[in-house]
């Protein structure tokens, strides 16, 4: 049989089959070798996807935060906001009676990822009206009540945006972080409180100030990402000691710590797109569909015939999964994506391959396809050992990132499979 392909027709079935000797992928590993010259192969099962809204993404409690705003041509705008308490960095400091504040300055650490084309935003800061707890959970839709009065210095308000340059602190170069200018009398607030006991213990000053949000007001060119436990993210107060002769200058730190309650809050707006009604109804994904991040989109795939395998007594010797993608510069992708089944009390599981660490679900940027070799999963439908609902596609990252993907559905293409969402699968009888 060396030197050509013999095609043939797999009768009682639907579908055409190819007899050659299929290669496998890592994973493909269930079909003993003696079965080899008696494999076949299919792609063309039927299958359904839809896009719908992600449920509920933990956010909380992340080292990252995101910061931004993006617009996207066919998946509309996406806000991020952050929301974190701050704590003493050191109990009882001792502020004098007289002093004046220089200036109160809130910093944040670049981490290096960004999403879009940063250049200029317009920030706004607002001091929290409601408690944050950390023992309480938050999610990518969470809202935490916080004053209508912007703390940034008036003027301040528009920063270049740059996560490579240097930041200049005291004359002092330092690693690249984004200085954001707040008003003198926030440092009033935090250093002068009415009841001195505030700043005794960690519990009574998160009381008294309860945190701030940070969100982006102007220009929709990017998201930033920062990191809010790097020891330069701070909220320091510049102030002057009045009680000597010569004034002496001095700072203090107020600082995010892991024990800090803090989270990020995603607002996606679809209007004027396909996915416009997204919160009524899925969404049809047989030409295109949408996978997005910080709790925004996923997608449901089904194989309807897949139990056509059963008959026969077939070993599944390969099930790979693949999705093609447009990749667009302006917009970054995933990674990589995550495959759960959804067994028969809704629950979303782990497919065995992943446990088996041989799943994949990388991009592969040459051929602009995620693939993920899903045997066991497939095997285990039809022997009846999982009693799956589907599956969801998911973004990886998605509590920290601005990423989206826009995949080929089983009909993008229908003169040109290996352009569409497919399952190939290779067995013997």
């Amino acid at each position: 049989m060396r030197g050509f392909i013999v095609f043939c027709f797999f009768c009682g079935s639907f579908f055409l089959m190819s007899c050659e000797k299929p290669g496998l992928t890592p994973g493909g590993d269930l079909l003993p070798e003696s079965d080899a010259l008696s494999a076949f192969q299919t792609d063309t099962f039927s299958i359904a996807v839809q896009t719908m809204l992600e449920d509920s993404v933990k956010t909380d409690e992340l080292s990252l935060a995101v910061l931004g705003r993006i617009e996207d041509a066919q998946l509309g705008s996406t806000e991020c906001q952050i929301f974190t308490q701050f704590k003493l960095s050191a109990l009882d400091p001792g502020f004098p009676t007289a002093m004046e504040i220089d200036s109160v300055v809130l910093a944040l650490a670049y981490n290096s990822t960004y999403y879009g084309q940063p250049n200029r935003q317009q920030l706004s800061v607002h001091a929290l009206t409601e408690d944050l707890f950390l023992d309480s959970s938050y999610y990518a839709n969470s809202a935490v009540s916080h004053s209508s009065e912007n703390w940034i210095q008036p003027g301040f308000d528009y920063l270049d945006i740059d996560p490579n340059q240097d930041a200049i602190v005291a004359g002092d170069t330092t690693f690249p972080q984004l200085r954001i200018r707040l008003k003198n009398e926030v440092g009033t607030f935090l250093t002068q409180p009415t009841d001195i006991s505030v700043l005794s213990s960690q519990d009574n000053f998160q009381n008294y100030f309860k945190g701030i949000c940070i969100t982006a007001t102007a220009r929709m060119d990017a998201v930033m990402r920062y990191d809010l436990v790097d020891p330069g993210t701070k909220l320091t107060v510049y102030y002057r000691d009045l009680s000597g002769t010569t004034p002496d200058t001095l700072l203090y730190d107020f600082v995010i710590g892991s024990d800090c309650a803090r989270f990020n809050r995603f607002k996606q707006n679809y209007s004027g797109t396909m996915l416009q009604q997204i919160a009524q109804q899925p969404l049809d994904g047989s030409q295109l569909y949408y996978i997005q991040s910080g709790g925004g989109l996923k997608a449901k795939i089904d194989f309807p015939t897949i139990q056509n395998l059963a008959a026969g007594n077939k070993v599944v010797a390969q099930a790979e999964l693949q999705i093609p993608v447009d990749l667009d510069s302006r917009y970054t992708p995933f990674d990589q994506l995550f495959l759960r089944y959804i067994n028969e009390d809704g629950i979303e599981k782990i497919l065995p391959d992943e446990s088996a660490q041989s799943i994949g679900g990388f991009l592969n940027t040459t051929t602009q396809k995620y693939s993920f070799v899903i045997t066991r999963y497939i095997q285990s439908v039809l022997t009846g050992e999982i009693n799956s609902q589907g599956l969801y596609i998911l973004g990886g990252t998605t509590g920290v990132s601005a990423k989206r993907i826009i995949a080929h559905g089983p009909e993008y293409n229908p003169s040109l499979p290996s352009e569409n969402t497919r399952l190939i699968v290779t067995f013997a009888q």
